[in-house]
């Protein structure tokens, strides 16, 4: 229990001295909730290096992980001392601690059903991160598993984030899985709440995250041990630390917003997607205000992060589903077969009235128009492009893959819409007209 606890502390701690080295003007209640995807990401990038290297031995990789967080300790507290009274935290109201209660009853009740994860928790992640737990010089056989459902080719995040915690448990536990699902998913919901309340209003707030803590479908999902909401996390970070940028103009800030946004892209491949999306939309921006530097700032960074991704590609030598199909399947006539994209249309809508009809009692709120604050409009587009491309990328891969379009929807489409919903609920909720005026934010 010690060691795992010490796992968790030395994960989260590394996150928040990340955040607040890169941003340390930013409100302590952000930095505490960033700190739980760039911790697991520092986390699990330093824990698969020491894979790849064959250094075998966890005692010496735990001495790495504390030096690590003793250094970041020693950068932030040799800068100004931090400023500790004007971080404040409201107190939630007593309707949303027993939304909580309830929220974390669903949560605990699939887990302790499911403890292995989902048929996708167990199968792609839970499963490679058993070769990395193991230690064997022949973990590299995680890459060639023979059905290509494993998705060889996926980011390695989830399941180094989980061998690590093993180690440190000294065997296979899934409640540290467990753990890691409360984190994100909990972790989740209240970025987007503290974020609205920011941004818009407290009762905005409490009434949309009411409806994530209540919705079974993002519990479950939350549960399952699988990616798909640690990356909903990473994109809605990106986003928050993109309006907090135009907010602050501090320039830090934006670096932490293309931060998350390059490290979705370790999370899973959807991230790689995000990463694109998020760069060109952000480098046509600052190159059309005639902000070259920062222009070039952005172009260098994602090159970093997409050559790290590369190199990773090279490394394992799986193959990606979507690209043999495009160049063996010539999957891209599947463009013009106007059927797929009805069935991607169909499986939509009935998911939206099936499953997540419980998100369309939003559309209540806007039942007095929208309207966006001058100093929000900026952030707002520029996060409004990247949604929609982010759409647009969803809709072609699902178009181009080369698997049966019917199976490929019906087992995944609800996944996909996790991953960028909160997005969509956070610049909804902000655009709202309704209630009293908005925070001075």
């Amino acid at each position: 229990m010690i060691s795992v606890a010490l796992a968790f502390g030395i994960t989260l701690l590394s996150g928040y001295f990340s955040v607040s080295i890169i941003d340390r003007e930013m409100e302590l209640r952000f930095r505490l909730l960033l700190s739980i995807p760039m911790g697991f990401a520092i986390s699990s990038v330093f824990y698969f290096l020491y894979q790849c290297l064959n250094l075998y031995n966890f005692q010496q990789f735990q001495w790495f992980e504390l030096i690590a967080v003793l250094v970041l300790a020693l950068v932030y507290f040799n800068q100004e001392k931090p400023e500790w009274s004007k971080h404040k935290f409201k107190k939630l109201s007593n309707w949303f601690y027993v939304v909580n209660i309830y929220a974390l009853a669903i949560f605990l009740k699939y887990f302790i059903n499911n403890p292995m994860g989902s048929w996708d928790g167990f199968r792609i992640w839970n499963i490679k991160a058993e070769f990395l737990y193991l230690q064997s010089p022949l973990w590299k056989n995680v890459f060639s598993l023979p059905h290509f459902m494993s998705h060889c080719d996926y980011p390695m995040f989830l399941p180094s984030s989980v061998a690590r915690i093993w180690q440190y448990a000294g065997q296979q536990c899934f409640w540290a899985n467990m753990v890691i699902g409360l984190l994100f998913t909990f972790g989740l919901v209240y970025l987007l709440y503290q974020a609205v309340c920011y941004f818009k209003s407290e009762k905005t707030a409490a009434v949309v995250c009411t409806v994530f803590m209540i919705s079974d479908i993002f519990l479950v999902n939350g549960a399952a041990q699988c990616a798909d909401i640690p990356l909903a996390m990473f994109f809605l970070s990106a986003v928050v630390c993109l309006f907090f940028y135009f907010k602050n103009k501090r320039f830090t800030t934006f670096l932490l917003s293309l931060t998350f946004a390059g490290l979705s892209a370790w999370v899973k491949n959807e991230g790689l997607m995000f990463l694109v999306v998020y760069s060109i939309v952000m480098m046509c921006w600052f190159a059309a205000n005639k902000r070259m530097k920062k222009t070039v700032i952005t172009a260098i960074l994602t090159a970093i992060f997409g050559a790290c991704i590369v190199l990773y590609k090279k490394f394992t030598g799986a193959p990606n589903d979507l690209i043999y199909g495009f160049v063996e399947v010539k999957s891209y006539m599947f463009a013009f077969d106007f059927h797929r994209y009805l069935v991607v249309l169909q499986t939509f809508l009935t998911l939206m009235f099936g499953k997540f009809v419980l998100f369309l009692s939003l559309a209540i709120l806007a039942i007095k128009g929208f309207k966006i604050k001058e100093k929000l409009k900026k952030p707002f587009l520029l996060s409004s492009s990247i949604f929609w491309l982010m759409v647009a990328g969803y809709i072609a891969v699902y178009i181009l893959a080369p698997h049966d379009i019917n199976w490929l929807t019906e087992n995944s489409m609800e996944r996909i819409i996790l991953q960028i919903l909160p997005v969509f609920v956070f610049l909804f909720s902000i655009t709202l007209r309704i209630g009293k005026p908005d925070s001075i934010n």
